[in-house]
C-alpha cells in the first residue's frame, strides 16, 4: 500500500469506478448526516485534491503547536483569542484524489461506532441508495448586512486621518457583500470550479457544526513547514491591480502606494524574525504574481530550521505573524484597536488562517482571503483594502469590489 500520511493509516473502501464529484458529494452528505466536521482543499499549482473528516463532531479546540500536532486541518478566526475560535479537524478519515480508497487511522476502522455509521452512510450515498441529504448551510439568515459604500468610504477616510495623526502606518478595513445563491447552486460543483479557475490559489471548503460552512480561494501563504526538508516559508503579499491582456506579470507597473504597502508587510515579517533573534533567512522578491484576475506584489522568505536549530519555528512564527499587516495593519496593536472600533461587523473566519497540518509531513497554512460564508440561500463575501497615507477612498472601495469578483465570477458561472 502507498504511504499516505506518514505510516499511520490503512485503506479499506474501494472507490474505483466512481467519479470525483460523486465521491466528494457522498463524503459531504455523510458528514452532514452524522453532524461531523469536514474540510476539502487543493494546494496551489497542484491537481490533487484532499479531504479529511473528523468523527468527533465539532472541530476540537486546538493550540498552534504545529510540530507536535496530529494530522488534520486547522481553521482559525481573525480574532482567535477566545477558546472556541480555533478549530482542528482531526484526520480520522483522509482521502486524496491520487488514492483509490478511503484512508483511516490504524486501529479505528470497523471498531469505532461513529466511523461505522459514517462508512455506512457514505456507501449508501455513493451507491444512490438514499436521498436523505441533510442541508449543508446554517438555516439562519446572515446576521451581517451588506456594507454600505458610504459607510466604508467614511471608514477609509477616518483611517487616513488616523495615519496622518501618527496612530499607525497602515490599516486594513474590510466589508461584507451578501449575494443570493441560485437555486441551481451546488457546493461541490462550485468548489471544483474554484479549483479550475484559480490554479495558483489555495482552494478550500470547510464545514464544522455550530461554526458554519466556508469556501474560498486565497493567494496568501502564512506558514509552510516541510518536515522532511526542515524548511520554513512565509510570504509578504500586498498591492492589487486587475490583470488584463495589456497588464500582465511582465508588464505591470506599480504606484508608490502599493510598493510601500508591500514593503510594510515585508518589514513586518523581518521584525518578527528580529523578535526571536533569527538572522539566517533568505528573501526572494518582491515580484509580481497573478492570483485569479488580480496582480499582487510578493516576496518569499525561507529559513532552514535544521541549520538554525529551530524545529518549532513554524509555531512561533504563526503566533507572531497573525494577524499580519496585510489583513490588519501596522503596527498591529493600534491598527487592531481601530478596526474593533470602526468595523461594523464580526469578521469571523475571514482573514483568519486555515490549512492542512502534518499531511504527508507538510503543514501549509494560508490567510483566509477571497472567502465566503454559506448561509441559507445566500453567500456572505468578505474583502478588505490596505489603507496608507497615500490611499484614495474611492479606489479602496473599487479594490474590495475587484476582490469580491474572485468568487462572484464563479458563483455566476
Amino acid at each position: 500500500m502507498k504511504e499516505i500520511i506518514q505510516d499511520k493509516y490503512i485503506s479499506d473502501i474501494d472507490l474505483k469506478g466512481y467519479s470525483e464529484e460523486s465521491i466528494f458529494n457522498s463524503f459531504l452528505h455523510a458528514t452532514f448526516k452524522g453532524n461531523f466536521s469536514i474540510s476539502f482543499w487543493r494546494n496551489p499549482l497542484e491537481k490533487e485534491k484532499h479531504l479529511v473528516v473528523d468523527l468527533s463532531g465539532e472541530g476540537t479546540g486546538s493550540s498552534t503547536n504545529l510540530q507536535d500536532s496530529n494530522s488534520g486541518f486547522l481553521f482559525s478566526a481573525f480574532d482567535n483569542s477566545s477558546n472556541n475560535s480555533t478549530h482542528f479537524i482531526n484526520a480520522d478519515l483522509y482521502f486524496g484524489t491520487k488514492e483509490e480508497s478511503i484512508v483511516s487511522k490504524l486501529g479505528m476502522a470497523k471498531r469505532d461506532p461513529a466511523e461505522k455509521k459514517f462508512r455506512k452512510d457514505f456507501q449508501n450515498f455513493l451507491k444512490g441508495n438514499t436521498k436523505d441529504k441533510s442541508p449543508y448551510f446554517t438555516t439562519e439568515l446572515p446576521p451581517e448586512k451588506e456594507t454600505n459604500k458610504r459607510l466604508f468610504i467614511n471608514t477609509v477616510t477616518q483611517s487616513i486621518k488616523s495615519i496622518n495623526s501618527g496612530n499607525f502606518q497602515k490599516v486594513v478595513p474590510a466589508k461584507t457583500k451578501v449575494v443570493p445563491l441560485s437555486e441551481k447552486f451546488k457546493i461541490i460543483e462550485t468548489f471544483q470550479k474554484l479549483c479550475s479557475h484559480y490554479p495558483n490559489a489555495f482552494v478550500s471548503l470547510v464545514s464544522i457544526p455550530n461554526v458554519g460552512t466556508w469556501m474560498g480561494a486565497t493567494p496568501e501563504l502564512l506558514v509552510n513547514i516541510d518536515q522532511k526538508q526542515q524548511i520554513f516559508k512565509t510570504v509578504a503579499l500586498a498591492g492589487t491591480q486587475i490583470a488584463s491582456q495589456d497588464l500582465t506579470t511582465e508588464t505591470a507597473a506599480w504606484r508608490q502606494k502599493e510598493i510601500e504597502e508591500q514593503a510594510m508587510v515585508g518589514r513586518y515579517i523581518i521584525n518578527c524574525f528580529k523578535k526571536i533573534r533569527l538572522r539566517e533567512y533568505e528573501e526572494i522578491g518582491p515580484r509580481t504574481i497573478q492570483a485569479g484576475n488580480l496582480l499582487h506584489l510578493k516576496s518569499e522568505f525561507k529559513v532552514n530550521m535544521k541549520a538554525t536549530n529551530f524545529p518549532e519555528l513554524g509555531s512561533v512564527m504563526l503566533d507572531l505573524l497573525h494577524p499580519t499587516s496585510a489583513v490588519c495593519g501596522m503596527p498591529k496593536e493600534p491598527a487592531l484597536d481601530f478596526l474593533k472600533k470602526h468595523e461594523p461587523f464580526d469578521r469571523e473566519y475571514y482573514s483568519g488562517f486555515l490549512g492542512p497540518v502534518n499531511i504527508k509531513e507538510v503543514t501549509s497554512l494560508f490567510v483566509n482571503l477571497r472567502c465566503m460564508k454559506l448561509v441559507e440561500k445566500s453567500a456572505v463575501l468578505f474583502a478588505g483594502a490596505g489603507v496608507t497615507a497615500n490611499s484614495n477612498a474611492e479606489k479602496e472601495w473599487d479594490e474590495t469590489e475587484l476582490k469580491c469578483n474572485t468568487l462572484l465570477k464563479v458563483l455566476k458561472s
